[in-house]
Parts: C-alpha cells; sequence; structure tokens
C-alpha cells in the first residue's frame, strides 16, 4: 500500500451521476488515484485533509490559452482581432528571446493550477527557435501542470533588426517545425502516462482560401502521433472556406483534434463533429472582445458533443475559468431570452452546466476524459477545494452557483494534481512565487524594450487591405 490521504469533510460535487453530490462527504487518495468517494470513510493511516467549509470538485480544464504571453497582461484589452494577428503574432511574438519563453510557460501555468485549473491545452504558437521551444516546454513540465503541449507548426515572421517580414500568405509546415517537433516529442515525452502530453497546433489556415492545404496538413501532423492537434478556426476570416466538410470527406475528422473559437462553424460542421470525431473549445471573453462571433458552446451542446473552456490569451484576460463561466452563462441566456422575444418565465441553463464544461466537458477535450474530470475511483487525485468563509462567497446556498457567480482564485484553498499539493492553504507549493515575479518583470522590460523598436506602421498596412477582403459580415446564429 502506498502514500494515502483522506479529504475529509467537504462538500462534495463529483460530477460523477454514479456519486452525485455529497453534502459532507470524504474522499480517499491512494499513489496518486482516487480510490472511494463516499460520506464517510474510515482510514487510520492516512494523512487527512480538512476540507469541512469547503466545496470540492474536480479539477478545471482549460482547453485552449496561449502560455507565452503571460508577461503581457493588459496590453491587449483594448485590442481587435486585426491589432492581435498583427501586432501580437508579428512584433511582441519576436520580443521573445528562451528566457521570456520559458518565464511565460511557467508563470501561466503556475497562475492556471493557482485558479484550481489542473489540466491545460498550450496552443503554442511561438515555436521561434530549437532553444525557444525546450525552455516552452520546460516551462510547462516545471509547473506540474497537467495537459497537452501543443507544439505550433505555424511560420512565425521572420525579424531582421527593427523589421519585420508580414506573413501575408499561408505557409505550409516546414522543414524546420517537422525536425523539430519530433525533436520535441522524442526529448520530453515518454508516453501515455507522461502528467504533459505531446500535441500540436495547426498553420493558421484562416489564410487559406482553399481546403487542400488544411486536408493534406493534417495527414501530415497525425504522422508525429500527437495526443491532440489544435486548430483556431470559425474566426471570421475567410469562412466561406469550409474546412470541416473536407475534413469529413477525407475521412479525417476524429477525436484527436480539437478546434477552438468556432462561432462560424455551421451547425452541419457540428453535426459532423459529434457524428464522426472533435471537439471544440470556446473563449467567451476574446471571442466577445474581439468580434469573432457568439460563443458556440450551447450549438455544440446541442449537436450531443460535449463543449469546452479555454482563456485563450493572458494578455487579455485573468487565466481562471471561474470568469468564463460565469461569461458564457450570462450572455447564453441572454442569448437565449432574446430568440423568445418576451421576458422569460423560467430561467435556462443553470449555473451546474458550467462546472460540466469546465470540468467533464474540458477532460473529454484535453484527452483526459479517462483519468480526470470527475471525482471518480480509479481517476487521478486532481481535485480542487475551494473556500466558502470569504465576504464574498458566504454563506453559500448552492454550491454550483457560488463556483460560477461568486469564487474567484483567492478562494481557491487547495489543489491536487495526480494527488501532489500544488496550492496548500492558499499558497501555492513548490515555487518561489517572488522570485518567478521578478523574473516575470525583468522579462516584460526586456520585451517592451524590443517591441518598442518594432516598424509597426508598415506592418498595419500590408495588413490593412488583405484584412478587408478576407473578413465577411455574417455571422452565424447560436
Amino acid at each position: 500500500m502506498g502514500a494515502r490521504m483522506l479529504i475529509r469533510g467537504g462538500h462534495i460535487l463529483s460530477m460523477d451521476p454514479a456519486i452525485g453530490d455529497l453534502p459532507q462527504g470524504d474522499i480517499l487518495v491512494e499513489d496518486g488515484r482516487i480510490v472511494a468517494v463516499a460520506p464517510t470513510i474510515a482510514a487510520d493511516d492516512a494523512e487527512i485533509v480538512d476540507a469541512a467549509g469547503m466545496i470540492v470538485t474536480p479539477g478545471f480544464a482549460d482547453t485552449h490559452r496561449h502560455y507565452w504571453q503571460t508577461q503581457l497582461r493588459g496590453v491587449v484589452a483594448d485590442w481587435s482581432l486585426f491589432d492581435y494577428v498583427v501586432l501580437m503574432r508579428h512584433g511582441y511574438c519576436t520580443s521573445y528571446d528562451a528566457e521570456d519563453a520559458y518565464i511565460g510557460n511557467l508563470a501561466g501555468a503556475l497562475e492556471a493550477l493557482n485558479a484550481g485549473v489542473t489540466t491545460i491545452v498550450d496552443h503554442s504558437h511561438l515555436q521561434i527557435s530549437e532553444a525557444h521551444s525546450d525552455a516552452l516546454v520546460c516551462g510547462l513540465k516545471d509547473s506540474g501542470v497537467r495537459g497537452v503541449f501543443c507544439y505550433g507548426m505555424y511560420e512565425n515572421p521572420k525579424r531582421d533588426g527593427d523589421h519585420i517580414a508580414s506573413t501575408l500568405v499561408h505557409s505550409p509546415v516546414s522543414d524546420f517545425h517537422r525536425a523539430n517537433a519530433r525533436r520535441i516529442r522524442d526529448t520530453y515525452f515518454t508516453g501515455p502516462d507522461d502528467l504533459l502530453q505531446f500535441g500540436l497546433a495547426s498553420t493558421e489556415w484562416s489564410r487559406l482560401t482553399e481546403t487542400g492545404p488544411a486536408v493534406e496538413e493534417i495527414r501530415l501532423l497525425r504522422e508525429l502521433e500527437p495526443a491532440r492537434i489544435s486548430v483556431h478556426i470559425g474566426t471570421g476570416v475567410n469562412e466561406q472556406v469550409r474546412f470541416v466538410p473536407a475534413l469529413a470527406a477525407a475521412g479525417l475528422l476524429g477525436d484527436d483534434l480539437l478546434f477552438s473559437h468556432g462561432a462560424h462553424l455551421s451547425d452541419h460542421d457540428l453535426d459532423l463533429l459529434a457524428a464522426q470525431g472533435g471537439w471544440v473549445s470556446t473563449t467567451p471573453d476574446t471571442e466577445l472582445q474581439m468580434g469573432m462571433g457568439f460563443p458556440v458552446a450551447a450549438r455544440v451542446a446541442r449537436s450531443g458533443k460535449e463543449p469546452s473552456l479555454g482563456t485563450d490569451i493572458s494578455s487579455s484576460v485573468a487565466g481562471d475559468l471561474f470568469s468564463q463561466m460565469r461569461m458564457l452563462l450570462q450572455v447564453q441566456r441572454f442569448r437565449d431570452y432574446e430568440a423568445e422575444g418576451s421576458l422569460p418565465l423560467t430561467r435556462r441553463r443553470p449555473a451546474r452546466d458550467m462546472v460540466r464544461m469546465a470540468t467533464v466537458g474540458g477532460a473529454a477535450a484535453a484527452g483526459t476524459g479517462d483519468r480526470a474530470g470527475s471525482l471518480s475511483p480509479g481517476k487521478a487525485a486532481d481535485i480542487v477545494l475551494i473556500r466558502t468563509d470569504s465576504i464574498n462567497m458566504a454563506p453559500v446556498n448552492d454550491p454550483a452557483a457560488a463556483i460560477v457567480f461568486y469564487a474567484n482564485p483567492s478562494d481557491v484553498d487547495s489543489v491536487f494534481v495526480a494527488g501532489r499539493a500544488v496550492k496548500r492553504g492558499g499558497r501555492l507549493r513548490g515555487h518561489d512565487w517572488p522570485a518567478i515575479r521578478t523574473r516575470l518583470t525583468a522579462s516584460r522590460d526586456r520585451i517592451m524594450a524590443r517591441f518598442a523598436r518594432v516598424e509597426t506602421a508598415g506592418l498595419m498596412d500590408d495588413f490593412r487591405a488583405a484584412w478587408a477582403r478576407s473578413v465577411r459580415p455574417e455571422r452565424t446564429a447560436a
């Protein structure tokens, strides 16, 4: 018998229909796995974790985020999607060195863990050099988070001094990225039992005017056997090109595909994903901010597929899922009521749906549903304890509503990943946050100094005409 831990006396939201909710219950953990969930469990030889007065949930799963941008908090808060594509994906990304890449990913993953996010999908499109790639992986691994590192196949712009060449035309996967992605896989990833899995992120399909290159790219990426392939799709750019039907016709849809955003996916597209495979991650904050379209989650759910949530960019929003759950639920309620054309007599969409999306749905989309997402015997002990005694939480009448509408990261008391405590008593464990913060701030200063030298006016001019030709005004109804 290995190390045992008993989480005792919490209000358990198991998200497992066979167990349900336990207003006062215990969870027994052995060797990093849940072995029992019950109203009371006797385990005299176990370490006791007192969860009295706390809500106990599965760890949350964030299925779409670019962790390298952690240093740039607030930079994108007032930007459009056009600003982001030009300035972030050209000016700022070329202003990072390998140390910046490492500390951005480390701090971003720690922010996630601090907020109870135990599973992440990092759509990592900062693969500028081998050194950058090594640093990005190591930042996540050193944090102790579970998830998928999706190596980005996008061809980043080239910087010559202060001049950056624009990438107006889609570039196929380069020989460098093929070789470097394989090197990263073989160096840092050993198999399906790894806490962090190897994945890939596609090139930017919004620059394609036909589906053929995307179809061939999926075939190519699968040769590297990624756990997940993350794809930006349906953001309102070049939406006349329909990728999902093309992939379906080629027999290439499958549950290793994770499509992010997707507001402009049609109901037929979503039905194909439900029937043939493919997940969708919605990031409400940035999609609404940047005009990418109305979040697609409700339509995904109607198709029969579990939707999931992401935070997208810490350069614009915080890295917790409390705010994303809250925003998505309220805007979808508004959309439902608006469609009815009158004041509602009954409420739609309970808060619990959002908790499910952030746990069960997120784990399924990330490919960890067999080992995370619910507090079920046999699954990994990815567990979050949320205090209910803060001025913004007490008194709790509905635990799911408390999580969605009242909680924030400061209410997260304890976080366990595979039974290992990464946060206890409201503080991260195993990391010197003041030292990391100092490195993060110094990195920010270096990046800002490099970015200040970029000739941005020419970049904006290069993109403006092409953008006007590719963006269509139509919006897909929710």
